[in-house]
C-alpha cells in the first residue's frame, strides 16, 4: 500500500470558492509546493504508519490511496475523497491523515460494518463510524509517537466538540484494546 499526495487544482479551486474565498496562481504554485514538502516528510514515515495501523487494527489495506490536498475546508479533512486541508503543524497533519486513513481501512470491511450497526444501533451514525476509528487512531498514534504526542495533537481538536461524545466513550473502553478492532467490538 501507498499513500499518494496529490494536488489537483480544479478540486482546490473549487473548494475555495465553495468557501467564499479568493483563489489565483500563487496559491497553485503554493499547494504543489506543499504537496512535494508533504510527500517528503511522510516518505520515511508512511510505511510504519500503514504496518502500524493494519497491526492494531487487524485488517488489510486493499490498494493504495490517494490524499487530494486542498488550501480551503469546512473541516480539517474529509475521507471520501480522502482530502486533507493544507497545515504547516506536520505534527497534527500526521494526527489527521492517520485518521483519515483508518476510516479508509474501516469502510471497505463490511464486518465491521455489521458489527457496529448491531452493538450499537440505536446510537448515531456518526458515534459508530467514529468510535474503531477513533480507537485505532489513539492506540496508533501513542504506539509510534508517544502519549504526549497524541495529547498535542487532541488539544488541537479541542475546540472542536462533534467527536467529544465519541472520545469520553473512547476513553472508557481503551485500556481493554491492544489490537484486532473486530475481536474487541465482538466482546465489548
Amino acid at each position: 500500500m501507498k499513500l499518494n499526495f496529490q494536488y489537483s487544482q480544479v478540486y482546490d479551486e473549487l473548494l475555495s470558492y465553495m468557501s467564499r474565498n479568493s483563489f489565483d496562481n500563487k496559491q497553485i504554485l503554493e499547494l504543489e509546493t506543499f504537496v512535494i514538502q508533504l510527500s517528503n516528510y511522510f516518505k520515511n514515515r508512511q510505511n510504519k504508519i500503514i504496518i502500524e495501523i493494519e497491526r492494531v487494527s487487524g485488517l488489510k489495506f486493499q490498494s493504495s490511496v490517494n490524499c487530494f490536498i486542498v488550501k480551503h475546508l469546512g473541516y480539517r479533512a474529509i475521507s471520501d475523497p480522502f482530502t486533507v486541508k493544507m497545515s504547516k503543524d506536520f505534527d497534527y497533519l500526521t494526527g489527521v491523515i492517520i485518521h483519515e486513513l483508518i476510516h479508509s481501512i474501516l469502510k471497505d470491511n463490511q464486518t465491521i460494518l455489521k458489527l457496529v450497526n448491531k452493538k450499537f444501533e440505536h446510537e448515531e451514525n456518526d458515534f459508530k463510524v467514529h468510535l474503531p476509528v477513533l480507537l485505532i487512531e489513539r492506540k496508533v498514534i501513542e504506539n509510534l509517537f508517544g502519549e504526549k504526542f497524541f495529547n498535542k495533537i487532541r488539544k488541537k481538536d479541542d475546540h472542536n466538540p462533534d467527536l467529544a461524545f465519541e472520545w469520553s466513550e473512547v476513553n472508557k473502553v481503551y485500556d481493554k484494546f491492544n489490537s484486532n478492532i473486530i475481536k474487541f467490538l465482538e466482546k465489548c
